[in-house]
């Protein structure tokens, strides 16, 4: 049973298309405040109206068609973006004499790369845009005495390997989705987080959801998922649960209330009413941006319809198929405006059926109010058992029988007959129109509503969460255990600034008392940091009171800092560290090798210079909370996708040293098998990462005879042996040779080698086989036999396997004699019938 309706219509389209002075210009995307609503037009200009549709302003710009905007939350600034691969930011200034103020900058010198959207923080300094690429970047806004834009700078925060969905952000959190995931970040810690493990393909949006009572309904987060359903998940980017509504969507679609339809309504209402009785089919859908509708609702879009989910109770509110082509859709405060295909722009209101019905009766509006309540009996019904204020609703009757609409009110007698009920039950105070307990009603209500407000408005933001959830708490009086579960689960969602703006309200016993609850082990996790606690209280405090904070001398809070307007001068090699930073940690959520997103900044340097920024921008890494040791990995292994294996024979040997340490380090391993006499590898895993770069190493040391520096890479990597035995072969030094390729145990190197074997050659390694099989092991550096267990456990170590590539490069008779000859070391079903076929044939 539907609850809710589609009201306060108002159609914009024929106002905003007459200052159209062409019919080939057409609207491309809008955006909508509490005052303004923006235009962008494929002739690349902005058109600014007021809410009622009045024009107010001709933006012009020649950057190319518009296909992106978004209005700054104090509605002092439109950034939008053009099919140029051009950013831009329009002053709003509605003085005649001045001339339009729009500042830009490129995006990028590929007009393939196209923002595809944008988003405002709450304060004016700043905004983030997504585009094709899957870069996520922060711009920053400078301005002069408050009034006049002079400055516009870009920096990339996020990489990605698809197309950037949706952007939201709450306090230091960001939101970002994109085609295949979804990325929760703390810009302060710089922690990023995928949520969820299950990926998807698809533009699927994602927001945030906050909730002004965190004690009653905690804040969370919505990620639109394939098949109509919803991720909801907390702010430790964990999901809880996921909401289906694929069946649920099996409903009648709501229609929209417009007043010109009210003479028309005695005459639709029978088949309205027989809605529910149809059949409709579930609905599979794919939801590309989600939007926050009041306080309990999500607000969603296809082409086709506008959809209205109560997340709260996990049921549909409503969806509607009456717009035509749907392009985008925009909540402001309880306005939904669409915009459609056609360059047509829409309003429309979610209301409860109970409140329109008592709107429709204080504006007279009498028998559509009636026909309203004849769709919809059962919930009138329901409802006037329950509320005084439908009590006003008995105008209707008396207005049908003055109209004689006699079987219109006997099909509305089962409300009239609650309404008389729920008053006799209330009092002999009520009387027969219930319009006193109307009044009385709405003012209480409007009254504690305000109530609420004010208290809202007077707090500072997010302290209120905290006062509810720590006054609940400490009412129920049971000790300590839900003291410490309300300050844990607030640190958990609102990060350790919220905690630390509010930590002086505790008395110092109290204060003493909450450290000695929090588990030590909690105190790092992501997003449950609270080690602001032990500092000083005016470090850090609440984002609706940060002022201004000079960034750190390893360039974490750059970003920030220029945010907040210190005006403090970052250096390009500082931008450079930071650039690189947000690009590593991109890279450990998505699959891609962004090396093209770095190697233009890496060309710029020498490899002395390059190796310098880079032990800098480890420091950072560790700075940030990584393990030194994992900081110089990520360092060495962004160096390695960039650098050029040959280079090395040109470069200087601090350089070559260099990498020649994070080549060992990258993979250097515990599990290896040792030589009884001289600590060499016997046994290892050949796998092995940046084996190009191996190799060219060990053939420059091996060129210029630092034997000595090349077995001290063997020592530490063995999966370069494959190079050393090529080097050996070159050398027609066949006894290192043959123990080599036996030890790396791999197919294809004893395939690859074997061409160049002599028939002495073949028969000395049949000799180091039947060793291998028994355990026996030849050092390639001291020659000294040791004895291994389970070697021969390998595929590569079976007769057929090592027969099999045998026989490529012999004659049968010389194969089958040594055979003959090494016969008792072979167990009588280790060769298979199909290699002495193989002899056979081969003659």
């Amino acid at each position: 049973m539907n609850f809710y309706c589609l009201s306060n219509f108002i159609d914009y389209s024929l106002a905003i298309h007459q200052p159209l002075k062409h019919n080939r210009i057409k609207y491309t995307c809008f955006d909508i405040s509490e005052n303004f609503i923006v235009l962008g037009a494929s002739s690349g200009s902005l058109y600014l109206f007021n809410r009622e549709g009045k024009f107010l302003h001709l933006i012009p710009s020649k950057h190319g068609a518009v296909n992106h905007l978004s209005i700054s939350a104090n509605e002092k600034f439109v950034a939008f973006s053009t099919q140029r691969s051009v950013v831009c930011v329009y002053v709003v200034n509605l003085s005649a004499q001045s001339v339009p103020q729009v500042i830009f900058t490129n995006l990028c010198s590929d007009q393939s790369v196209q923002v595809t959207c944008v988003h405002w923080t709450k304060d004016e300094k700043q905004f983030y845009y997504g585009d094709t690429k899957g870069q996520v970047n922060l711009v920053l806004l400078s301005t002069f005495i408050g009034t006049s834009l002079i400055n516009m700078s870009i920096h990339p925060i996020l990489f990605l390997e698809s197309p950037v969905v949706q952007i939201d952000d709450f306090e230091s959190l960001l939101l970002v989705s994109n085609c295949t995931k979804c990325i929760l970040c703390n810009t302060e810690y710089e922690e990023y987080k995928q949520i969820g493990n299950k990926p998807r393909d698809g533009a699927y949006g994602a927001c945030f959801f906050i909730s002004s009572n965190e004690s009653h309904q905690p804040s969370r987060i919505y990620c639109a998922r394939p098949g109509s359903r919803f991720w909801e998940v907390d702010f430790e980017g964990d999901v809880l649960q996921t909401h289906q509504f694929k069946f649920a969507l099996a409903c009648a679609p709501t229609k929209i209330h417009k007043d010109q339809d009210s003479e028309n309504d005695n005459m639709c209402g029978d088949n309205e009413g027989n809605d529910e009785m149809l059949d409709y089919q579930a609905q599979n859908l794919q939801f590309g941006r989600i939007q926050r509708l009041k306080q309990d609702f999500l607000v969603a879009f296809t082409e086709l319809g506008l959809y209205i989910f109560d997340v709260r109770s996990s049921t549909v509110a409503l969806w509607c198929n009456q717009f035509e082509r749907i392009v985008d859709c925009r909540v402001c405060n309880d306005d939904i405006v669409v915009f459609t295909q056609t360059g047509s722009l829409y309003s429309v209101q979610l209301h409860t059926l109970q409140s329109q019905a008592c709107s429709l009766v204080r504006q007279s509006k009498l028998l559509e109010c009636a026909w309203l309540m004849r769709r919809n009996v059962k919930y009138f019904a329901d409802k006037a058992r329950e509320d005084y204020e439908l009590g006003m609703l008995n105008k209707i009757k008396n207005f049908l029988i003055g109209r004689h609409q006699y079987e219109l009110l006997n099909d509305l007698s089962v409300i009239f007959d609650a309404i008389a009920q729920c008053e006799s039950s209330g009092g002999g105070d009520n009387n027969s129109s219930g319009g006193s307990t109307a009044e009385r009603s709405s003012v209480g209500a409007s009254g504690a509503s305000q109530c609420h407000r004010n208290s809202e408005d007077n707090s500072p933001q997010g302290v209120y969460v905290l006062e509810n959830a720590f006054c609940d708490n400490l009412k129920s009086q049971k000790g300590e255990k839900h003291f410490k579960d309300a300050l844990l689960t607030v640190t958990g969602k609102f990060g350790k600034n919220i905690i630390k703006y509010k930590f002086n309200i505790f008395a110092e016993e109290q204060q003493k008392f909450v450290r000695d609850l929090i588990p030590a082990n909690e105190r790092s996790l992501p997003f449950k940091d609270i080690k602001a606690m032990y500092e000083n209280d005016e470090e850090i405090v609440c984002r609706s009171k940060k002022g201004p904070s000079a960034p750190s001398s390893s360039g974490r809070n750059a970003g920030k800092s220029k945010a907040a307007g210190t005006g403090q001068h970052i250096t390009a090699e500082e931008k450079t560290i930071y650039n690189l930073y947000l690009i590593c940690k991109s890279s450990k959520f998505s699959n891609t090798n962004f090396v093209e997103r770095y190697r233009s900044l890496f060309d710029e340097y020498s490899a002395p210079e390059l190796i310098t920024l880079l032990e800098k921008l480890a420091q950072v890494m560790v700075e940030h909370g990584d393990d030194p040791e994992q900081a110089k990995r990520h360092c060495y292994e962004m160096y390695f996708h960039y650098l050029n294996p040959e280079l090395i024979w040109e470069m200087d040997d601090t350089s070559r040293d260099y990498i020649t340490q994070g080549f060992i380090l990258l993979n250097s391993s515990e599990d290896i098998v040792r030589c009884d006499n001289c600590m060499f590898p016997l046994r290892f895993d050949n796998s092995c990462l940046f084996h190009e770069l191996g190799s060219v190493l060990l053939r420059y040391y091996w060129s210029r005879n630092e034997q000595v520096k090349c077995f001290d890479v063997l020592n530490r990597v063995p999966a370069l042996f494959d190079i050393l035995a090529k080097l050996y072969l070159a050398e027609y030094n066949m006894d290192k040779v043959l123990p080599i390729i036996l030890n790396y145990g791999q197919p294809d190197l004893l395939v690859d080698m074997g061409k160049s074997f002599s028939l002495s050659a073949w028969s000395k390694c049949f000799e180091h086989f039947v060793e291998l099989h028994q355990g026996r092991l030849t050092c390639i550096n001291c020659e000294c036999v040791t004895t291994v267990e389970n070697v021969n456990r390998h595929f590569f170590y079976t007769w057929n396997c090592f027969l099999g590539i045998a026989i490529d490069f012999m004659q049968a008779e010389e194969i089958l004699a040594l055979i003959f000859k090494w016969s008792n070391f072979i167990p009588n079903d280790a060769i298979d019938r199909e290699f002495y076929s193989r002899c056979l044939l081969k003659g």
